[in-house]
C-alpha cells in the first residue's frame, strides 16, 4: 500500500508526530513503506506561509521539495486528469451532491482525493470529511 500524505500529516510528521495515530507513525517510520507527497501540499504550505499562519515555514519554504525527498518520500506532480477529477468532487464523491452535514471539501482536499483515487494510493488524513468519501484512507 502506497501512502499519500495530507498536508497536515506532513506537517505533524515534521513538527509534532505525537499528533499522529500510532498506526500512522508506525507506517511512516517503516523505511520500506512507500510514501508520496503531492505538489498540491507544497502549494498549500506556501499559501499558509504567505498568510503568516505558519511563520516558522518562512525560513524553509523554498527547501520543502528537498526536505520531502530527504525523508525518503516521493513527490507526486499534478497531472491534468487529477485536476479534472478534482473538479468533479463534491462533499461525498465525484459528481455527487452533498448528502450529509459534512463540511465542503477545499480545493487541496479534492485534489488529494483525486490523486489517491487515480494513482491507487491510500490517503493518510485526520480529516473526517475526506475519510467519508469512499477513497481509501488511513488514520
Amino acid at each position: 500500500m502506497r501512502l499519500l500524505l495530507d498536508t497536515h500529516v506532513l506537517l505533524w510528521w515534521w513538527c509534532c508526530p505525537r499528533l499522529l495515530t500510532a498506526r500512522v507513525r508506525e507506517r511512516l517510520e517503516n523505511p520500506s513503506q512507500a510514501v508520496v507527497v503531492s505538489v498540491a501540499s507544497l502549494w498549500e504550505l506556501s499559501e499558509t506561509e504567505q498568510r503568516a499562519e505558519l511563520p516558522e515555514l518562512s525560513s524553509v519554504i523554498w527547501q520543502l521539495p528537498e526536505l520531502v525527498l530527504q525523508e525518503g518520500f516521493a513527490l507526486l506532480p499534478i497531472q491534468p486528469r487529477h485536476g479534472l477529477l478534482a473538479g468533479q468532487w463534491r462533499a461525498r464523491g465525484p459528481g455527487r451532491a452533498s448528502q450529509s452535514r459534512l463540511r465542503p471539501i477545499d480545493h487541496t482536499g479534492r485534489l488529494l482525493l483525486a490523486q489517491a483515487q487515480l494513482e491507487n494510493l491510500t490517503l493518510v488524513s485526520a480529516d473526517t470529511t475526506l475519510q467519508h468519501t469512499g477513497v481509501r484512507c488511513l488514520w
